[in-house]
């Protein structure tokens, strides 16, 4: 079954959500440009609160990081650290770190994308999103008649595979049937007027698991 990840919450009400609906994954923005930059000190305060409930993974989302922050996020207990553009080197060889690269292209057919596949052993997985991280927009997935190669690949070498981009209560059911991927990845589709709306969380949650 198709797993879901809910990011870029900022509220206590989000964790709430989550907690509630039965979310898998919880991400959390630790970007100074994003609005929905959720900063150090009120990530552990959110942190706390989402551990209270074990089933769900609390995810790092990052962008360019240096070795020292993705050190500190691993300290303050995140399960997985998703990192957007460059990985850090040393970060790359480190068995103490489960990380996922995010992946942006401009659509399936696009013939540079499986370059920008870190090989790494930490990568137990790769978040593939649309040509600009934050959009709001798919990757052109559903208007593709060509099929896209990735997933099957990513199964074959054990990682997973999580659509991220432009996901709602809408377009989720069929982003599933198309492309089989191991967890879907919202954030604005979730969202009224920039805030996490619960009752789209409770939707997009059902919607997945009648997949």
């Amino acid at each position: 079954m198709t797993k879901v990840k809910i990011c870029g919450l900022s509220r206590p009400e989000d964790i709430e959500a989550v907690n509630a609906y039965g979310a898998d994954y919880a991400g959390f923005v630790f970007f100074e440009k994003s609005k929905r930059n959720v900063g150090y000190e009120k990530a552990e305060k959110l942190l706390r609160q989402l551990k209270k409930n074990p089933n769900i993974q609390s995810v790092a989302v990052c962008v360019s990081p240096s070795k020292e922050e993705v050190k500190r996020l691993n300290d303050m207990g995140f399960d997985l650290i998703q990192i957007h553009g460059t990985i850090p080197a040393d970060c790359q060889s480190d068995g103490g770190l489960a990380l996922w690269q995010a992946v942006n292209i401009a659509g399936s057919s696009d013939v540079n994308a499986e370059e920008l596949f870190v090989q790494a052993p930490n990568i137990s997985g790769y978040v593939v999103d649309g040509a600009e991280y934050g959009s709001g927009k798919t990757f052109g997935w559903e208007a593709e008649e060509k099929i896209f190669v990735f997933p099957e690949k990513l199964k074959r070498e054990n990682r997973q595979f999580v659509l991220a981009g432009g996901l709602n209560i809408e377009n989720v059911q069929n982003g599933i049937c198309m492309l089989h991927p191991d967890v879907v990845d919202v954030s604005s589709g979730v969202e009224r007027n920039g805030v996490k709306d619960t009752d789209l969380i409770r939707k997009f949650i059902t919607a997945v698991k009648q997949c």
